[in-house]
């Protein structure tokens, strides 16, 4: 990384990034109150069940979108470098900060 490059080039590509990584998040933080209230109301582990079903297929899917999500620098996938997606903070290929773009001089 150069010192003099201009970071507010890639601020559409690693947005995108902070959005995918926050669908994510997102999935993962819902899951306690989730579960919790499945049981609650319904008193069920059939039901909850069903419901942790649903949860995971929609983390697995939010973990798939999060994770081939192109580098704008690089042009790369930002979080895989082999076959295990790894949620740095950088891009594993040429190192961009995932808030390169915001940044002040």
């Amino acid at each position: 990384m150069s010192e003099n490059e201009d970071f507010s080039q890639y601020a559409d590509g690693l947005s995108k990034v902070r959005q995918r990584r926050w669908y994510l998040w997102g999935v993962i933080l819902i899951y306690i109150p989730l579960i919790w209230t499945t049981l609650t109301i319904t008193q069920s582990d059939r039901e909850t069940a069903k419901v942790f079903a649903v949860w995971f297929v929609l983390a697995c899917i939010a973990s798939c979108i999060s994770a081939f999500v192109k580098c704008p620098r690089c042009g790369n996938l930002f979080h895989v470098n082999g076959l295990i997606p790894m949620y740095f903070r950088r891009c594993l290929h040429c190192g961009l900060p995932l808030n390169a773009d915001k940044k002040k001089e």
